[in-house]
C-alpha cells in the first residue's frame, strides 16, 4: 500500500471519531463491550440504522493506539483487510475498529489470522445475519460477537429527548409497577412517537426514505450473505413484508405464507429464517409443554418501526399488533402460550412469568399474573406498557 494511502486513511479516522464527538449519550452495548478481556477480538453486528458505527467510534475514542476504517471505503476497496491492519501496525496502532466487515471477501480467514499473529486487536461490525459458526475459519474461540437490538424506548428517549434515564429489569417493574409508573408518567406521552421514529436512528426528516432505503439494502446485499438472491426471492420477500404487516401475529403461518407466495412450506420456512436472521423480524415459539409435542408453528413480528412504515405507504396494517410489538421489540426470549382448542391463555410467559399484553380495558379474563395494558393503571394486576420499554 502507498503511504499516501495510509495517511490518508489515518486523517479520516481521526476526523470521524472527532465527529462522534457530538454524540453525548451512547447504546446499552457500549459498557457491556468495554470490560470484554483483550484476549479476545469483538464483533458487533445489528441491523441497519441502529447506531453501530458510532458505538465503535465511541469505542475507539476511548482506546488507546485505535484507528477506524470502514471496508466499503474506496480508498481501500483493492486492499485485503490484511494488507490494510499489517500497515497500520507499522504506524503503532494496535485497536483496529473495522466497519462492515462482511463485505470483504474471506474477511474470516484474514481475521483469525491477524488474530493468531497477536499483533494488534480487532473490534468489528457486521451485518445481522452475519454468523462467526458459519464461517470458513473458526473464530468461535477467538471473537465474543454481540449482538445490538434495535433502539429501545429508553434509548430513543435518551438520545433523541435528551432524558437520562437508567435501565429498569423486568423483576423490577413486576415488583414496583406502581412508584415506577408514578415517576415516569411523562414517557407515556412519547409512546405513539417512539412506535413511528423508534427502533433506529435515522432523522425525522427524510426518516422514510432513508428506511426504505435501509431495508432494500438489508434485502438485497445482507441477505446475500446467506443465499443467492434472485428476482423471485426478492419479491417474495417484500410481498411477504406486506402480509405480515397487513396481519395479526396469529395469522400468519407456514403454510400460510406457502399458499400466498405459492412457493413449498420448506421456502417459508427459509423466508421467515432469513429474515430473522437479518433482524427484520422478530420470530416468538410456543412454550414448551411437559410430555407434549406443540406444534411450532411462531408468531411473528415485525421490528419496530416496519408496521408504522407500511402504514405510511398506504398499507391497512394489523394496528391491534402494536403493543404486542412493542412487548417483543423490547422482552426476547419468550414465548407464547398454546392453549387447547377454545381455550383462552394469556399471552406470552417471560422467566415464569405469564402476561397478556392489551388495551386499557382488558381484563383478566385468561388469568394472566400481569396484564401489559395501555394507559397509565396499576389496578389489579395492570401493568403499563411503556415500562418495559425500560429493560435495556
Amino acid at each position: 500500500m502507498e503511504e499516501a494511502i495510509v495517511d490518508k486513511l489515518i486523517l479520516n479516522s481521526s476526523n470521524q471519531i472527532s465527529w462522534a464527538k457530538k454524540f453525548k449519550k451512547t447504546r446499552y452495548l457500549f459498557k457491556q463491550i468495554k470490560p470484554i478481556d483483550k484476549e479476545y477480538f469483538i464483533g458487533i453486528r445489528g441491523i441497519r440504522g441502529i447506531g453501530k458505527t458510532v458505538l465503535m467510534l465511541q469505542l475507539a475514542r476511548e482506546t488507546k493506539d485505535s484507528v477506524y476504517f470502514s471496508v466499503d471505503s474506496t480508498l481501500i476497496k483493492q486492499f485485503s483487510i490484511y494488507e490494510i491492519v499489517k500497515e497500520l501496525i507499522k504506524r503503532g496502532y494496535r485497536n483496529i475498529f473495522i466497519d462492515e466487515i462482511h463485505k470483504k471477501v474471506d474477511w474470516d480467514v484474514e481475521v483469525k489470522t491477524l488474530y493468531d499473529e497477536h499483533h494488534v486487536r480487532i473490534i468489528f461490525s457486521g451485518s445481522s445475519a452475519l454468523d462467526i459458526t458459519k464461517t470458513g475459519a473458526d473464530l468461535s474461540r477467538r471473537v465474543v460477537l454481540k449482538e445490538l437490538m434495535p433502539v429501545s424506548f429508553r434509548e430513543f428517549l435518551n438520545i433523541r429527548k435528551e432524558y437520562n434515564l437508567p435501565e429498569i429489569s423486568f423483576n423490577e417493574i413486576t415488583k414496583n409497577k406502581t412508584s415506577l409508573t408514578k415517576k415516569y408518567l411523562g414517557l407515556y406521552e412519547h409512546f405513539e412517537e417512539y412506535m413511528e421514529y423508534g427502533g433506529v436512528l435515522y432523522p425525522k426528516n427524510g426518516f422514510i426514505e432513508a428506511l426504505e432505503n435501509s431495508l432494500r439494502k438489508v434485502i438485497l446485499q445482507d441477505l446475500s450473505a446467506l443465499r443467492n438472491i434472485n428476482a423471485k426471492y426478492e419479491t417474495d420477500i417484500y410481498k411477504l413484508l406486506y402480509i405480515l404487516s397487513k396481519s395479526s401475529p396469529f395469522e400468519v403461518n407456514y403454510s400460510s405464507i406457502s399458499r400466498e407466495l405459492e412457493t413449498s412450506k420448506t421456502l417459508a420456512v427459509r423466508l421467515i429464517k432469513d429474515l430473522e436472521n437479518a433482524g427484520i423480524i422478530i420470530v416468538i415459539f410456543p412454550c414448551r409443554k411437559v410430555g407434549i409435542d406443540v406444534i411450532k408453528e411462531p408468531k411473528i413480528y415485525l421490528t419496530i418501526p416496519l408496521r408504522k412504515f407500511f402504514l405510511k405507504q398506504g398499507v391497512e396494517i394489523n394496528k391491534g399488533s402494536i403493543r404486542e410489538e412493542f412487548f417483543v421489540n423490547h422482552l426476547r426470549n419468550l414465548c407464547y402460550l398454546k392453549g387447547e382448542r377454545g381455550e383462552k391463555t394469556p399471552d406470552f410467559r417471560f422467566k415464569g412469568v405469564t402476561i397478556e399484553v392489551g388495551g386499557i380495558n382488558k381484563t383478566r379474563h385468561q388469568k394472566p399474573d400481569y396484564i401489559a395494558s395501555d394507559g397509565l393503571s396499576t389496578s389489579d394486576n395492570k401493568i403499563p406498557l411503556f415500562l418495559f420499554g425500560l429493560v435495556y
